[in-house]
């Protein structure tokens, strides 16, 4: 197994001054394996309220609610059955199919929306009708909010972008099977493209066309906002003989490194990627430690970190730079700093 190396900027509860992080590097590959997010001018736009109101009504007149007396519900989107439960569904819903006679072709294709629980009414009030809707009337739909709502003049899909670009909720595919008044429903997981993914800091969800926030436009703001530090995260490194290992830092010495940066007014040193051609032309706007994974600012961002991460955000003002980040070659935050070195195992 590799050696694993805690790094410190104390020892013995003793800070040494030539320890810490001295330049915010802009890079193409984060170490931390989380990507940041760069802002355009509209970062608040969202669907107003009573376009809102108006998809739900709809919502509600379209769709197909099932009875759950009579819907046998299979999951194919397990590799196996996790209960005696889900495994006696599985029999009686074979059962329905084989003794009906019915084919793969008699199944209808339909939709829902699906997810963890919600924080937004447009979301709960989806959520809470549990309806299928045919691919037809999830695009008429979206046709109701492009009657109120508009992103850089391009037509806005429910079925691909769901309640928003920070939407933790996707579309579920689904195949229903009738026969008199009985239904089976294979679940077939998420769907493909844009409907079944769900939006992260560690995709490119929100740079695709027509998404409804953070594409790019003439009026960019050229901010970037992601995680400097994780705290308790591996990452992987090789030594002078080319052997391989990990190397971490704990929750307190993140939030110390984060005090020190500031402390000796190194904030607004950057470069890219380590080369050490350090600017003072970009300009940080925050910085902050995640204290609560739900609750925290980044959240709201779409990021899901672990307490005690280091975020800042940052304005970029040069040009060159934010080209680079605008065609994906400059994707997060790198530290370069010197560090005391404790093995581990």
């Amino acid at each position: 197994m590799n050696k694993i190396i805690e790094l410190l900027i104390d020892f013995n509860n003793t800070e040494f001054d030539e320890l810490g992080v001295d330049i915010m590097s802009l890079v193409d590959r984060p170490a931390i394996g989380v990507d940041w997010m760069a802002f355009a001018e509209e970062t608040e736009e969202v669907i107003t309220e009573d376009v809102e109101s108006e998809v739900l009504k709809l919502a509600a007149e379209l769709g197909e609610t099932l009875d759950a007396e009579n819907t046998v519900f299979i999951d194919m989107s397990k590799d196996k059955f996790s209960t005696i439960g889900d495994y006696l569904k599985g029999v009686v819903g074979l059962d329905i199919l084989g003794r009906r006679g019915l084919e793969q072709g008699e199944a209808e294709t339909k939709y829902r929306f699906a997810g963890p629980p919600a924080e937004r009414n447009f979301c709960k009030s989806m959520l809470r009708l549990n309806k299928f809707y045919t691919i037809e009337e999830i695009e008429q739909m979206s046709r109701r909010i492009d009657t109120g709502f508009r992103h850089n003049n391009q037509s806005y899909s429910l079925f691909d972008y769901k309640g928003g670009v920070n939407c933790k909720h996707y579309w579920e595919e689904v195949e229903l099977y009738k026969e008199g008044r009985e239904t089976v429903v294979i679940q077939k997981g998420r769907a493909s493209g844009n409907a079944g993914q769900v939006a992260s800091a560690a995709n490119d969800y929100w740079r695709y066309e027509g998404s409804s926030q953070f594409a790019f436009s003439d009026d960019d703001e050229m901010i970037v906002v992601g995680p400097a530090m994780i705290p308790d995260q591996l990452i992987l490194r090789k030594d002078a003989d080319g052997i391989p290992f990990h190397v971490f830092f704990s929750k307190d010495t993140v939030k110390k490194i984060a005090e020190k940066f500031f402390k000796e007014m190194k904030h607004n040193n950057t470069d890219i990627n380590h080369d050490d051609n350090i600017t003072k032309n970009n300009t940080i706007l925050e910085s902050w430690i995640v204290e609560d994974t739900k609750k925290d600012k980044s959240a709201m961002y779409g990021f899901e970190l672990p307490v005690g991460t280091w975020m800042t955000s940052y304005r970029i003002n040069d040009e060159d730079t934010w080209n680079k980040i605008k065609a994906g070659e400059l994707n997060g935050f790198s530290v370069t700093g010197e560090f005391v070195q404790k093995l581990i195992k």
